[in-house]
């Protein structure tokens, strides 16, 4: 019987194979085939380098063994690296390569040389889950390597790949983007529609050079929707706890509480995030309450609490941000200070903290990148948001407090890239809304911070923001170069994504600009109502009248912030009714127009959105034309 006995062993596995093979095959063999011994031969080299073993290549794929998962991972990493380098390099498209990588550690069965078994089959599940030049990597793998390497990972949940369930992780990797998709947990309560939904399914708070606070397993029973006190907003809810006081002395507590009321002051100034008020969440003092409880009681998806603990000059504070629905650690971090100046540690803290919640709960990466060039510290992060939250009101009222807050933040310090940035954001939406008494001096003042900004941040962003600008001056060329420039500079970057789909859909690539916008919606955890507004609009441009009403009534079904907003989403829906021949769906849409603004019109359309500044004129005719047939007044 022991010749019969199967032999086993537990190995880490990675699994590699190339992207769109079979197509490269149809279109060029011979060029495939010798590009794929170029990368083959990297990848050999590496595997030999970090300790592994292949044991099997069929076509284009490479399975090897690791005798350790951060061995494996180090060579995954600079396998991609490298064949990114190499393809930045090359003279031909056609001589460009791209792969998957999957790692997993399990179970296999050896034979001979070769291994079998469940172990390599979920390291091919993951594998196929993994994003062109991306890795993926199995939850074990994850929960041995992530504090040994200084990468970055993100959580996908349980996936369904092919008949196999596995729980997958990203690394993240220069160019490849941080990706959110729906996980196979129940849906939750709310009432976003199912489009957006797949863009805000899953939201990992990881702050950068921050490591986890535990393992991704939930510790604890996730909070009962039904037992909230109050419905959960759209937007990312947050309450913060006061931080404990753990250095024995009752009179020390005003470090923690001082903490405390600072992040929430800053958090509140946020327009996309909801935080509770400081009331309310000092009534958990110094009491073990549970956060599920916090959650239920306050109507919050998140709760960031933490502790304060003083020795000598010594201060050592730690935080932890939870997601009580999902019942998971989302992000946590410890921060060492020498207590020589309290304010200034609890505003570098709490810059930090908010940092970590706009980068990964509302605006992305992006967010990141433009924290780091506020050089005003606090000061001018709270002038930039509080401003923020009134441009993006989209109101004369609005407009003006932007403005003072902004023109504020500018003065104090005019080197401030960001400053610069909001300034032409500023004078762009002067231009757009018609708020300008010097159509050219405007234009000029927009561009003029733009490019300073630019010079400053070397950000996608400002380059964006001038695409819009020479769209608005009637520069489609102009416009066009800058669109495609700024996502060369950053396809990380969302909002950036967003302007430059936009501007591209009005200057005659409609096409190019929905694939912008749609990857945009990947980038951004909390996604705006222009994004759906901008999106419909270039489907209807491309005549993809059905997806463009999906959008639009899921849109309308959401909380939409801004009058401004639902006007434009309303107008489109006229549009795309009338286009498809229901006029008295279209009719009743313009009733729905009128109700929020009697004074509505044809020409208000025409002013207040893209419209008068698309290349295609006869589209913009044709769009003003249906609301004009629906029964909306000259």
């Amino acid at each position: 019987m022991a010749e019969d006995r199967v032999e086993r062993k537990v190995t880490v596995i990675l699994a590699t194979d190339v992207v769109g093979y079979s197509k490269k095959i149809e279109q060029n063999e011979d060029q495939t085939l010798q590009t794929l011994r170029a990368c083959r031969a990297i990848i050999e080299g590496l595997i030999d380098e970090h300790h592994g073993r292949i044991f099997n290549t069929a076509g284009d794929s490479v399975l090897a063994e690791f005798p350790s998962a951060v061995e494996a991972v180090l060579c995954a990493a600079e396998f991609q690296r490298t064949v990114k380098q190499r393809n930045a390099s090359v003279e031909d498209e056609s001589q460009e390569m791209e792969f998957r990588v999957g790692i997993n550690m399990g179970d296999v069965v050896i034979e001979e040389t070769n291994l079998y078994g469940d172990g390599v089959n979920v390291a091919a599940r993951l594998e196929a889950l993994a994003q062109p030049g991306g890795i993926c990597l199995s939850k074990n793998v994850h929960e041995i390597v992530y504090k040994k390497m200084d990468l970055t990972f993100t959580d996908l949940g349980d996936q369904r790949v092919k008949d196999t369930v596995v729980h997958a992780v990203d690394v993240s990797l220069e160019g490849v983007s941080t990706r959110k998709v729906p996980r196979l947990k129940k849906a939750r309560s709310s009432r976003r529609i199912a489009y957006l939904l797949a863009g805000l399914a899953l939201i990992v708070l990881i702050a950068a050079g921050g490591f986890w606070w535990s393992q991704m397993r939930p510790d604890f029973e996730p909070a009962n929707l039904s037992d909230f006190v109050f419905e959960l907003p759209d937007e990312p809810s947050i309450a913060v706890i006061p931080f404990n006081n753990l250095s024995g002395d009752p009179a020390q507590d005003y470090i923690g509480d001082g903490l405390t009321e600072n992040i929430i002051s800053v958090l509140s100034s946020s327009s996309n995030l909801v935080v509770s008020p400081r009331n309310a969440s000092f009534r958990f003092k110094g009491k073990a309450t549970s956060v599920q409880e916090i959650a239920e009681q306050l109507g919050v998806r998140y709760v960031l609490e933490g502790s304060v603990q003083q020795s000598g000059d010594k201060l050592r504070v730690t935080a932890q941000i939870v997601d009580a629905v999902d019942g998971q650690h989302l992000w946590g971090e410890r921060y060492d200070r020498k207590l020589d100046d309290l304010f200034e540690i609890q505003d570098d803290i709490t810059y930090q903290i908010w940092q970590a919640m706009e980068t990964k709960l509302t605006l992305g990466a992006q967010a990141g990148q433009w924290a780091a060039s506020m050089i005003g510290g606090m000061e001018e992060t709270q002038l930039l948001l509080r401003g923020r939250s009134h441009f993006m009101k989209f109101t004369p009222e609005g407009h003006r407090e932007a403005e003072r807050l902004w023109s504020e933040a500018y003065e104090k310090r005019p080197e401030s890239g960001m400053a610069n940035y909001s300034m032409a954001m500023l004078n762009y939406q002067k231009i757009l809304m018609n708020w300008t008494d010097d159509l050219r001096s405007s234009i000029a003042t927009a561009k003029y911070h733009a490019n300073k900004a630019h010079t400053m941040m070397g950000d996608a962003g400002s380059v964006a923001v001038l695409g819009m600008i020479e769209m608005l001056d009637g520069n489609c060329e102009a416009s066009n170069e800058r669109a495609e420039r700024s996502v060369e500079i950053d396809s990380s970057a969302g909002q950036s994504m967003t302007m430059a789909g936009t501007s591209l859909i009005v200057c005659g690539k409609a096409r190019e600009g929905v694939d912008l916008v749609r990857r945009s919606m990947d980038l951004q955890p909390e996604i705006s109502t222009f994004l759906p507004i901008s999106l419909s609009l270039g489907l209807l441009v491309l005549e993809e009248y059905e997806e463009a009403e999906e959008i639009l009534e899921g849109t309308l079904r959401s909380k939409i912030k801004h009058a401004v907003d639902r006007m434009s989403v309303l107008g489109n829906m006229v549009v795309v009714n009338y286009f498809k021949g229901e006029e008295k769906e279209a009719t009743e849409y313009v009733d729905q127009i009128l109700a929020l603004d009697s004074n509505a019109t044809v020409a208000m359309y025409r002013r207040k959105v893209f419209l008068r500044f698309f290349k295609d004129q006869e589209f913009t005719e044709r769009y003003l034309g249906a609301l004009r047939q629906a029964g909306l007044p000259e």
